[in-house]
């Protein structure tokens, strides 16, 4: 059971200080990661937190090491009375126990070095990249100020151009307004025109069609008096033919069929000029003349 109680407080110690080293050692690499990106104002105020951190882990240590030892020297007094055996299996264990503290705090040194040192090359590599920056910035300096010139520029531009674009489309739609209504006033202009001169052609067309209606019943009344005597001085077909300028021949039936139909043919209404008049009248009257001998001579034709 002795036995088996300081192998269990060697354990706890020995856990105690690896669990310590390897939080200092984790806090240290948390602390040096981002310390790259970070500027050199804030720089001193971290050491400063990291090295408090780890002054209060070490002392935490120290304390759980402290409890640990008063608590196995309190379990090595209630052991005495076990025996000699005890006492020397506590002798040895003190021993380790004291051995355990001795490499931790040879350890404790070291780290705290190590941190310093990463600490310096950090600082150092942080004041060459700020001076290779100051560097770099000086030269770039000129190149700089042309760009935010032409910068402003392009912004003043943009500006301006934003403020004349709605004034370039109230000009433009009005312009497009003014242009529309130009047109419409144009097409209505000529709308009204067109409508004018189609009265006008209306007009002459109803005048020139009553003038003709009063010429034809003219010369209607002139070709009746004409047609008239023809139709009371013939007594057959052939007569009427050839008092309408037809040639008849001899006179047969067959001569009267044929010219019957060339009469047809030459004074049939479709057949006539419209421009002359006097001609169309005569070609109505002389063909209402051929249908009526027609019908009162050739029957059955």
């Amino acid at each position: 059971l002795l036995n088996f109680v300081g192998q269990l407080i060697l354990y706890l110690v020995n856990f105690g200080g690896q669990l310590l080293l390897y939080v200092v050692y984790f806090v240290a690499q948390l602390l040096l990661s981002p310390v790259i990106f970070v500027v050199k104002q804030l720089l001193c105020p971290l050491v400063n937190v990291g090295g408090q951190l780890l002054l209060s882990l070490v002392n935490f240590g120290c304390q759980l090491l402290l409890k640990l030892v008063y608590i196995g020297v309190q379990l090595l007094e209630k052991l005495v009375n076990f025996g000699g055996q005890e006492l020397l299996g506590l002798k040895n264990f003190d021993c380790q126990v004291l051995l355990l503290l001795q490499n931790f705090s040879d350890q404790v040194p070291l780290t705290l070095k190590n941190f310093d040192w990463l600490v310096k090359n950090l600082c150092g590599q942080l004041v060459n990249r700020f001076k290779r920056i100051n560097h770099w910035f000086h030269l770039a300096l000129p190149q700089l100020i042309t760009i935010a010139l032409f910068l402003a520029l392009f912004i003043y531009y943009c500006y301006r151009h934003s403020r004349l674009l709605p004034e370039e489309d109230v000009a433009k739609k009005l312009k497009e307004f003014l242009r529309r209504k130009e047109a419409e006033s144009i097409r209505l202009s000529e709308l009204e025109k067109r409508q004018k001169q189609r009265v006008e052609e209306m007009r002459k067309t109803q005048k020139k069609d009553l003038e003709n209606m009063k010429l034809k019943e003219q010369i209607r009344a002139e070709v009746g008096k004409e047609i008239s005597k023809i139709e009371m001085t013939c007594r057959d077909m052939a007569s009427v033919l050839r008092g309408l300028g037809i040639t008849v021949g001899n006179g047969t039936s067959r001569e009267v069929r044929v010219a019957y139909k060339k009469a047809l043919m030459k004074f049939h209404p479709d057949k006539t000029s419209r421009s002359d008049i006097r001609q169309q009248v005569e070609a109505e009257e002389k063909f209402k003349l051929i249908s009526r001998m027609k019908d009162k001579f050739l029957p059955n034709l």
